[in-house]
């Protein structure tokens, strides 16, 4: 169970590493979100962008970024 556990943390975290790297890669004005400037640059569609944005903030965080990824 331990070893289970243990795993589960470490795919975690490197998922979550993933999109701190994805966010950092398309972040141009390192601000940690994404904005709609941004995400075309990164050829992100305005209907990918507007369907990832869950809390419709006009920006992407770490989480929004990785739905359009998945």
């Amino acid at each position: 169970m331990k070893k289970l556990i243990a795993a589960l943390a470490i795919s975690a975290f490197s998922f979550t590493a993933a999109q701190a790297a994805e966010l950092a890669e398309i972040d141009s004005d390192a601000n940690g979100m994404i904005s709609m400037e941004e995400a075309k640059a990164a050829n992100i569609t305005e209907e990918a962008f507007s369907g990832a944005d869950a809390d419709k903030d006009g920006s992407l965080n770490a989480e929004e970024l990785a739905s359009i990824s998945n």
